[in-house]
């Protein structure tokens, strides 16, 4: 049976991508709100590089596991209807990833990292419980005691900004852009995640 989206779910974007102190984390707001709480969840370098990759629109030159994903479920002729951030235990975020087929509404139980992923690519609409919201959402700046790694579940710590890159001229930002292709035709996807922070620091200074 189907997740039914009654008024205690909210619809949410993207609000950032970025590192840490304590890791790369991907930070989620409802759509509708102006304000600076947001819901920080810690993920993988991986996972940071594949969410990072969709948005900014980069195909990397062989489908990283959530292209393959996604390409077996049109290949099946199956649509994405909307992913769900549904529960949080402990520290622990829990999400479903809702599919139509041919034989009905399929629910899989997913990481909200690979459920995001999954979203981007197939622009399809993403839900927090108000629960978790409530539970988990924090305001930029404060100490966060209850956010830890989906995965490893690192010591929690204050959310920090990015670190300021030593140079901003145009010679670094292009050196860094070429060596950003070559970590993704390597499949480096760690070094092409932080060399993405990089890029975006400069070009947001500039």
């Amino acid at each position: 049976m189907a997740i039914m989206l009654p008024d205690n779910f909210l619809e949410i974007k993207i609000s950032d991508v970025s590192i840490t102190n304590v890791g790369f984390a991907i930070f989620l707001k409802p759509v509708d709100s102006s304000g600076g709480r947001v819901v920080p969840i810690f993920i993988g370098p991986l996972e940071t590089y594949s969410i990072s990759s969709a948005l900014d629109g980069i195909n990397p030159p062989r489908p990283n596991t959530h292209d393959l994903l996604v390409n077996m479920l049109q290949e099946m002729e199956a649509n994405v209807l909307r992913v769900v951030i549904n529960d949080i235990i402990g520290s622990i975020f829990y999400a479903r990833i809702v599919v139509k087929t041919e034989d009905g509404i399929v629910e899989l139980d997913a990481r909200p990292s690979d459920s995001v992923a999954v979203a981007i690519r197939t622009k399809c609409p993403m839900y927090i419980h108000e629960k978790v919201y409530q539970e988990a959402s924090v305001v930029l700046g404060e100490e966060n005691s209850s956010q830890e790694n989906e995965d490893s579940e690192p010591p929690s710590a204050p959310i920090k900004q990015k670190e300021e890159p030593k140079t901003t001229g145009q010679p670094e930002l292009e050196k860094l852009k070429k060596a950003l292709n070559k970590a993704v035709e390597a499949e480096n996807f760690e070094e092409a995640a932080e060399l993405r922070d990089r890029i975006n620091e400069i070009t947001q200074k500039n």
